[in-house]
């Protein structure tokens, strides 16, 4: 069946994610501001002080939520910046939590590293006719993933942004790549996986019959046993050949190591 959809992960696929410098930071202590107006001055932590409390909370569930785990649930983002602001003994209304949790995850919007040739080889394969999408693992909602992708110059190619953080469940999760599918109206044996976790991108997208691509691009991670990708790739601009090669009529073999 000929390939006619190809979708990327984000984070180290398309783009890589340069240090928070200030940004960080800044956005804490606008978080602050707010807290201050709604609480009172003599009740709000410092910035850094919440940003460290927040970071503490998301330490604690890495492994539960983040790594390698069965359990591929994903709590609401607002969910850690309540911890963080519950250990000053501070209880924030829900509306609260929802106005300053956003900005304190959209702040990489800046410091994105996307690799020369990377966005022109993805718009050569939207030019040849493939329809295009992303599925990411964040914890940023999905009007910041839009931001980032329209400032790097994808904005217009992604016909359909499956969001970690708006569906509750994260990659492998296949009710992500399911979604993905419907909205670009095909189905897995026609579409192409690109992403660069062995776990949470090749094996999720195996699992539901697409082909799978891994990227060493910008990281090279460790093998997964059991899971091993159709092709490896260096740069995004090999991807053209890869899929040529996937549109073939001759069999199908999966790329080692």
């Amino acid at each position: 069946m000929p390939v006619r959809v190809i979708v990327f992960d984000l984070g180290h696929t398309l783009w890589d994610i340069g240090d928070a410098g200030d940004a960080l930071a800044g956005a804490y202590e606008r978080a602050r501001e707010t807290l201050v107006i709604a609480l009172g001055p003599g009740r709000v932590p410092p910035a850094a002080a919440l940003q460290s409390a927040v970071t503490d909370a998301l330490r604690d569930s890495a492994e539960t939520y983040f790594m390698q785990s069965p359990n591929l649930e994903q709590p609401p983002t607002h969910t850690w910046v309540d911890a963080g602001c519950r250990s000053f003994g501070l209880v924030l209304t829900p509306a609260l939590l929802r106005e300053i949790t956003p900005p304190l995850f959209a702040t990489e919007t800046e410091r994105l590293i996307c690799h020369d040739g990377t966005r022109d080889a993805v718009r050569r394969l939207a030019d040849r006719g493939y329809r295009v999408g992303c599925i990411t693992n964040t914890l940023a909602d999905g009007a910041a993933i839009r931001r980032m992708l329209q400032l790097h110059g994808f904005g217009d190619i992604m016909q359909s942004v499956v969001v970690s953080s708006e569906e509750g469940w994260r990659k492998p999760h296949p009710s992500l790549f399911h979604k993905s599918l419907r909205e670009l109206r095909a189905t897995a044996a026609e579409a192409v996986f690109v992403g660069d976790s062995p776990w949470h991108d090749i094996a999720g997208a195996a699992a539901v019959g697409m082909h799978t691509v891994l990227t060493r691009q910008y990281v090279s991670r460790p093998d997964v046993v059991g899971t091993t990708p159709d092709a490896i790739i260096h740069h995004v601009r090999e991807l053209a050949d890869v899929v040529s090669r996937l549109d073939s009529p001759a069999p199908r073999t999966r790329a080692g190591g």
